[in-house]
Parts: structure tokens; C-alpha cells; sequence
């Protein structure tokens, strides 16, 4: 703030001193330089007299409405770096709990998979057993089938004569 008063000071005085309409070198005792500084320090002394209070009073406001802005200023900042460090942490969770539900959605296919291949084999085995045991029946159908018909071209043949003797023979080895 001194400095400011200094520096308005040597401009007022070389201001003052450049305004004489004189082209000669000044002589300081002809003028009323003197005078006219008394005046100007009696005048800043009454301003500063009468208006420092309320100077200071305003650029103390305004210096704490600066720090008050500043103080708010640097709340949400910090407030901001917390949202952004719980977001992160969200999303490290949430990156976590992908991996892990990737995890288990991995092994649940696997278990699905081999359950699945556990059961198609179950049923290729039921269906191979099936198609044997069809295969069985169908033998003995034919087998039946081709006995019924030999015995009937058998019994209808004229060149093979069998009387119920030989019937009942038959039939007592067949139940035997």
C-alpha cells in the first residue's frame, strides 16, 4: 500500500513540475510546490482519515467472501475426489463381481454339460439296450415264424407221414 502512495506521489510531482508553461530550468523557491504537497497529504489524510475504516471494512468483506468461496470451492473438490474414489471402488466391485459371475456361469455350463453328456450316454446306453433286446425278439419272432412255417410245409407235405404216436413224442421233447 506504500508503495502505491510513494509511486502516486512522484507522479503528482513530476505531473506538477512538467505543467509550468516555463522552458527555462525551475526554480524551486518560485513556485508553490510545497504548498500544493501540504494540501495533497492534508487531503489524503482526512480520505484516509475518514474513509480507511470503511476501506479495510470493505476489503475485509471482500477478502472473506473470497475465503468463504474459496473454503466452498475446496468442499467440493474434496467432496467431488469422494464421489469419484466410491465410484471407482463401485466399479472395482463391479468389475469383481463380473469376474466372479463369469466364474460361476463357467463352471455352472461344465456341470451342465458333462450332466448332460452323463444323461445322453445313459440314454444311447438304454437305446443300444433296447434296440438288443428288440433285436432279440425279432430273432425269435423269425425263429418262431420260420419253425411255424417248416412245420407247416411239414405237416402239409404228402412225402412226410407221422401218425399221433410221433406227435405226441414230439411234443413230449418239445415241453421237456
Amino acid at each position: 500500500m506504500r508503495y502505491i502512495w510513494m509511486a502516486l506521489l512522484c507522479c503528482g510531482l513530476c505531473g506538477i513540475s512538467y505543467a509550468s508553461n516555463q522552458t527555462h530550468v525551475m526554480d524551486i523557491t518560485q513556485t508553490d510546490i510545497i504548498e500544493r504537497l501540504i494540501n495533497f497529504v492534508i487531503f489524503v489524510a482526512l480520505m484516509w482519515y475518514l474513509l480507511a475504516d470503511k476501506l479495510k471494512s470493505i476489503l475485509h468483506e471482500r477478502s472473506q467472501a473470497i475465503s468463504d468461496k474459496l473454503s466452498q470451492t475446496q468442499t467440493k473438490v474434496r467432496e467431488s475426489r469422494e464421489k469419484k474414489e466410491k465410484a471407482q471402488q463401485r466399479l472395482k466391485e463391479a468389475h469383481e463381481q463380473a469376474a466372479e459371475i463369469l466364474s460361476t456361469a463357467k463352471k455352472e455350463a461344465h456341470a451342465s454339460v458333462l450332466r448332460i453328456e452323463e444323461k445322453t450316454k445313459e440314454q444311447i446306453a438304454g437305446l443300444i439296450k433296447a434296440n438288443e433286446e428288440a433285436m432279440e425278439f425279432q430273432e425269435k419272432m423269425l425263429q418262431k415264424q420260420l419253425v411255424a412255417e417248416v412245420l407247416q410245409e411239414a405237416f402239409a407235405s404228402p412225402k412226410l407221414k407221422l401218425d399221433t404216436q410221433d406227435y405226441v413224442g414230439i411234443l413230449e421233447k418239445k415241453v421237456v
